[in-house]
Formats: C-alpha cells, sequence, structure tokens
C-alpha cells in the first residue's frame, strides 16, 4: 500500500485513484519531467505470487504494442522490491460503469453509439493485431475528457489472449479468464478456445446495459449467471427500454447470439450495423393526403382552391394501408356519366347500351303465344282501307251509275200513252 509522498523509482506518489481485485491505482508525478501519469500497482499480498505476477506485466506489454487513441497507453514499467508496476496516460473522468450508475435514465441512442462507435474502433484494431481482450465490461472503459470533447479509451489487457508471429495462441493457462456476467457462452466453457466473435458477445453485452441501464445477466451466484448465459435466456432490451431504437436492438440481439457463427464477424460489421439507419416506425397513425381532381358539383365555389392545385383529402387512419388511393373518393362521390366510367379499374366494367332494355318487363312466353293466335283473326290492317275507299267511291258515284243503267233499259221499252189536257193524247218523253 503506497501513500502519498512515496517514491517508486522516477514517480512520485500523490493520491490513490481507485483500485480493483488485484491492484490499485495512484495519480504520480515524474520526479525530472514533472509530468502527470498513473501507476497501477499490484496488491503487495500477490506481488510474490509468480504467475499473478507475470500475467500482470505481460498487460504491459500487450498495450505497450496498441498504439491507438481508443486504448489506454502504457508509457513504462516499475519493479522494486515488494513492488510491479505499470505506468500509464492519467485521464480525468469517469469509467463506463460508474457513468450508468449514476444514469437516471438511459442515454440517448446518439450518445450511445458516440460510446460505442469508439469502443469498437479500439477492438477492431486489438483484433487485427492478435489481440483477444477477454474481459470486456463496462468497468473496463473510461469516458475522459479532453477539451471538452469526450474520448473512450479501453483499459485492461491483463487476461488478454495474444498470438505470437505465427498465429499461435500465447494466453496462461490456470484460473477462469473473466467477469461471469459479460463472458460468452464458450469462453464459460473453455477460456482457451475463445475467438474474437467471444469478444463480440462481451461487447454486445455491455452495449446492451449502456442502451438500458440495466445489466443483462443477473442471478444469486456465478453458477446461476453462467447457466443463464449458457442456455442463452435474457430479457430482450426492448422490453426493458420500450423506447430503444429497432437498429440498436437488432445489433444487440445478434451480437449476443448463443451459436458464435450467428454473432458479428468483427467489430467492423458491428460497427456498420449501428450506423444504419433506424427502422421506420408505422405510419398508421398519420393522416394520408391523397390528391383527387375536384368534382364540379362537390363543393361551393367558396371552398374551392386557388389557381390548379389539386384538392387533398385527409383519409382516416384505418385507411392508411398499402392501396390505391386516387381512385377510393372517387367512387364515393356523385359523378357524370363519363366520368364514372372513367373511373372503373376496366374499360369493360361500364354498363353497355342495351342495359335499359333490361328495365322493361318481360312478357311472359304464355302471352306472346295468345298474340300470335288471335293475329289471324283481326285480319291485316290495309284490307279494312281498301273497303271504306271502296265504300266512299261508291257513295260518291252510285247514284250516276245507277241512272246510265235505268236509262239505258226505259229507251228500250215502249213509251206509255200520255193524256194531255184538252182530251188529246201523246207519249212521255223520259
Amino acid at each position: 500500500m503506497l501513500s502519498p509522498g512515496n517514491v517508486v523509482e522516477r514517480y512520485e506518489v500523490e493520491r490513490e485513484l481507485g483500485g480493483g481485485g488485484m491492484a490499485r491505482v495512484y495519480k504520480v508525478r515524474h520526479v525530472a519531467l514533472g509530468s502527470v501519469h498513473a501507476l497501477k500497482v499490484l496488491d503487495p499480498e500477490l506481488v510474490g505470487n509468480a504467475e499473478l505476477r507475470a500475467r500482470f506485466l505481460d498487460e504491459g506489454r500487450i498495450q505497450a504494442r496498441l498504439r491507438h487513441p481508443n486504448i489506454l497507453v502504457i508509457t513504462d514499467v516499475v519493479v522494486a522490491p515488494g513492488v510491479a508496476g505499470l505506468v500509464m496516460d492519467y485521464l480525468e473522468g469517469e469509467s463506463l460503469d460508474k457513468y450508468l450508475a449514476s444514469a437516471k435514465q438511459p442515454p440517448a441512442a446518439d450518445e450511445v453509439r458516440d460510446i460505442f462507435r469508439q469502443v469498437l474502433a479500439a477492438m477492431a484494431f486489438a483484433h487485427q493485431h492478435g489481440v483477444i481482450h477477454r474481459d470486456l465490461k463496462p468497468s473496463n472503459i473510461f469516458l475522459e475528457q479532453v477539451h471538452g470533447r469526450r474520448v473512450v479509451r479501453v483499459l485492461d489487457f491483463g487476461i488478454a489472449k495474444v498470438s505470437d508471429a505465427e498465429g499461435r495462441p500465447v494466453a496462461r493457462p490456470g484460473a477462469r479468464m473473466g467477469t461471469p456476467q459479460y463472458m460468452s457462452p464458450e469462453q464459460i466453457r473453455s477460456a482457451e478456445e475463445v475467438t474474437v466473435r467471444s469478444d463480440i458477445f462481451s461487447l454486445g453485452v455491455t452495449l446492451y446495459e449502456l442502451a438500458t441501464a440495466q445489466p443483462c445477466f443477473q442471478g444469486e451466484s456465478d453458477a446461476a449467471i453462467m447457466e443463464k448465459i449458457v442456455r442463452g435466456e435474457f430479457v430482450t432490451p426492448d422490453v426493458v427500454h420500450p423506447g430503444i431504437e429497432p437498429g440498436l436492438r437488432a445489433a444487440i440481439v445478434r451480437a449476443m447470439a448463443l451459436e458464435p457463427e450467428r454473432r458479428f464477424a468483427s467489430c467492423a460489421e458491428f460497427s456498420a450495423a449501428l450506423e444504419e439507419a433506424p427502422a421506420a416506425p408505422p405510419r398508421a397513425a398519420t393522416p394520408l393526403r391523397v390528391p383527387v381532381t375536384r368534382a364540379p358539383e362537390a363543393a361551393p365555389r367558396s371552398q374551392e382552391p386557388e389557381g390548379n392545385e389539386p384538392t387533398f383529402v385527409p383519409m382516416p387512419a384505418a385507411r392508411a394501408a398499402p392501396v390505391n388511393p386516387a381512385p377510393a373518393p372517387v367512387m364515393e362521390r356523385p359523378r357524370p356519366a363519363p366520368a364514372a366510367r372513367l373511373a372503373e379499374p376496366k374499360p369493360a366494367a361500364p354498363i353497355e347500351k342495351k342495359a335499359p332494355k333490361l328495365a322493361k318487363k318481360p312478357v311472359p312466353p304464355p302471352q306472346e303465344e295468345t298474340e300470335a293466335e288471335e293475329a289471324p283473326r283481326r285480319g291485316k290492317p290495309w284490307r279494312w282501307v281498301v273497303l271504306f275507299a271502296l265504300a266512299g267511291l261508291a257513295a260518291l258515284f252510285g247514284s250516276a251509275l245507277i241512272g246510265t243503267l235505268s236509262g239505258g233499259s226505259a229507251q228500250s221499252a215502249p213509251k206509255a200513252p200520255v193524256t194531255r189536257p184538252g182530251g188529246s193524247t201523246g207519249t212521255r218523253s223520259r
């Protein structure tokens, strides 16, 4: 345990910053240069453990080779009697777990993306250099404030799995590797069989906690928690935080897939999924404005729009389904006959010209037969016209004809004697 004023090689201790299960961190100042640093020192009771001491110093060697803006840089190693320490950049800010502990509600989606995009950039760089972290969690992610800008740093590569130049894994077997709440199912079964997709799973659990402000896996013991992880039993993030964006939810669920092959293949692919535009919410409740041509009799002149602009008729929310909206308002209004035919979906749909004959009452077949039978009895009309014409001619010329006929017969008959006045006789001429 170090105290303010203690000098460890070239560094003077100013104050303690915090600590974990194996080490404590102090703010120190370089004696010659005056620069400020952080010193991470292995607990005194663990310094004598050669295995833990070697693993602790491995962290310094691994982080020293990972020069990235979002990875905490190790600048020096301090080895003295009873002391084993790593000198690193001094960061001003707080860890992600403390940030979430003080949050009263889940961060906004843009803030979640800004933080996690930097985490994924750091781990993509580490994976490219053959380093698998194996202990990604909120307490190993630090939010630093640099000139008013937030910079995210990934810490603690102490149990990282590293591949050598030939790609062979370099890892120290023995103790359990990782934190139960953030371990992948395959990491729980065997810490030596982890891959990049194992870190992807841990990142998915971390993103779940960042986006919902609630830890994903909880239980009464580490064994109960690990059993849930192996079985894939967790509450989906949209249930914990109903306001989460669909894009974030989909990325979290995929990263936490039980089978490694179903997860993102890389941090770059994970980051690309976060950058995708969120799914548009359903618009069933939004009135749909449909342009239609105004019928002449549909509205008074005072309500007609100016110019040649179309009239927009809001449709009710229930009718916002994907249909052909234009014909529906036209069919509901009374339209002239030509407009009604034009509104029909097919040219053959309008009523044909022979349709008015359907309005007449059909003549029953028995009545037609009766009329056909009575027709010969009445005779043809032109015969009566001829008869009436002959009758008229007979009336006009009948008397003359009769006189002519009677005159001829009188000449052939003998004349009768006629007695004249005075006693003389004679004949009467006609």
